[in-house]
Parts: C-alpha cells; sequence; structure tokens
C-alpha cells in the first residue's frame, strides 16, 4: 500500500475540494476576493496534492485533509444509520415469523387494492440548474428562509453555513444528501459577515452559463464539478468550476443575477 505524498498527482475531486475550502475561507474573511482569485485559479490547474495543500495551509479550520475527512465521516454515519434500520427491520420480521403460525395474509394486490407506488429518491444533482432551484424551495421549506452565508454544491451533495439558529453570533454547517442534517456543534460568527440570498440567483442565467461553460472556459467536454456562491465585501457571487477528463478547467464569477465578474479559461501549457 502507498500513502499520499506531496507529490501525490491530484484528481479532479481534490481540486474541487481545495476550492471548496478556499470558499468558505472567503466568505469568513481570512482572505480576500484577489486572493480568492488567484488560489482558486492555482487551484484549478494542480497537479499534485503538495501544490493544493500549499494554498489552504495558512487558513483556520481549511486544510483539504479536514475538509474531505468532514465529508466521509457524514458518509459513514449515513451508512451505518441505514445499516442499522435494515437490521432492525430484519430482526422484527424474524421475530414475528417464529412466533406467529398463522397463515399469513394475502399481498395487497391480490385482495384487490392498487399496487404501492414505488418510493423515489429525493438525492438531486445541484450541479444543475434545476437540481439547484429545487435546492432553494426544499431549503425555504426545512428553514423557512433563503438567506445563508455560504453554500456549497456538488452533483450528489451540497453544503451551507448560515448563522446558527440559537444565536446570530454562532454559525452553523448544513448537510444537504436529498436531506438535511444540521451539525451538532457550532463556531463563532463574525460580526461583519454578509450573507448571501438564494432567491436573488437567476436560474435561467445560471443554466446558460452552465451550459455554455465547455465554450466559455476553453475546456472540451467540460463538466461542472462545483458551484459556489457567497459574498465577499458586500458583494454576492456565483463561482462555477468545470473540468473534463483530460486535466484541462477553468472557473468563472458571475453576479447571482447573472452578470459576469471574471472569467478564467483553460489555458494550455
Amino acid at each position: 500500500m502507498t500513502t499520499n505524498s506531496s507529490r501525490t498527482r491530484a484528481r479532479d475531486v481534490d481540486r474541487s475540494d481545495t476550492c471548496a475550502v478556499l470558499d468558505a475561507a472567503l466568505s469568513d474573511g481570512q482572505i480576500t476576493v484577489d486572493e480568492h482569485t488567484t488560489r482558486t485559479a492555482s487551484a484549478m490547474t494542480a497537479t499534485t496534492l503538495g501544490q493544493l495543500d500549499l494554498l489552504v495551509h495558512d487558513l483556520q479550520k481549511a486544510t483539504l485533509r479536514n475538509a474531505v475527512a468532514k465529508v466521509r465521516r457524514i458518509d459513514k454515519i449515513w451508512y451505518v444509520a441505514a445499516a442499522s434500520v435494515v437490521l432492525a427491520g430484519l430482526v422484527g420480521f424474524l421475530t414475528v415469523s417464529a412466533d406467529d403460525s398463522s397463515p399469513a395474509p394475502l399481498p395487497v394486490a391480490a385482495q384487490g387494492a392498487e399496487p404501492l407506488a414505488p418510493i423515489v429518491s429525493s438525492t438531486l444533482n445541484t450541479v444543475t440548474a434545476s437540481g439547484i432551484r429545487e435546492f432553494i424551495t426544499r431549503y425555504d421549506n426545512k428553514f423557512g428562509t433563503t438567506v445563508i452565508d455560504s453554500a456549497n454544491f456538488f452533483d450528489d451533495h451540497a453544503s451551507v453555513t448560515r448563522a446558527a439558529a440559537i444565536s446570530p453570533d454562532f454559525e452553523e454547517d448544513i448537510d444537504f444528501r436529498g436531506g438535511f442534517t444540521t451539525s451538532e456543534g457550532s463556531t463563532s460568527r463574525s460580526a461583519s459577515t454578509t450573507t448571501f440570498d438564494l432567491a436573488t440567483v437567476d436560474i435561467d442565467k445560471l443554466a446558460g452559463y452552465l451550459a455554455g461553460a465547455s465554450t466559455n472556459l476553453n475546456v472540451p467536454d467540460a463538466k461542472v464539478s462545483h458551484i459556489g456562491m457567497s459574498s465577499s465585501n458586500k458583494e454576492p457571487r456565483i463561482s462555477i468550476y468545470a473540468s473534463n477528463d483530460l486535466g484541462a478547467s477553468g472557473s468563472m464569477e458571475l453576479t447571482p443575477d447573472g452578470r459576469p465578474i471574471r472569467l478564467s479559461p483553460f489555458t494550455p501549457r
């Protein structure tokens, strides 16, 4: 078995995780807009884990290792919980079967009733405009607001940082994987934190930018790997990151209403 070193080649997911860390650092005031722009561009073209580590090593609670560990920890909790539910149901079934010798009832369909509708997963692809639109609706329905501090969207999950329910002096993290899970702890929140209103996002214009990512970023067959939403210096912005299987990558920033702020296309070496 080999271990990762600073020379280990970086994957697309490593670059995306680093960009998420930089977005969070920008939203809580650790780095400036210019620093964020420079570091993000470097992250999207980094080829080794060592290069990525250098971009986040000076940030509080923002090493790539911690960011990835948090996601994996949430995954582990979800799988353990799911396994526990399945095991409990199996034990209950076996117990009832052993104690009850009466004939089993006819299936519902055999009694003339309509068959039960299949259960449909609520997982969304949140790097699509339609997925983000649905996420915003569910978030509003769940928490009664569309205001956040920052959000990061990936193809199978999303994460939100916002003022904690107990007090705006604290912040809390919310993980979304078809449903919302709020972190158990909270950390102090800067009084100067600028919020971002998800309701201000022009979804139709965002869809256009996502569809044109390959052309705008000079990345053939580009796939959007990560979308960040946050505010800095009272300027809300949306960051879009895209790459392809050959390692080409680029990014762009725009206002919630669809005006371009920055374009960082892929430049072949």
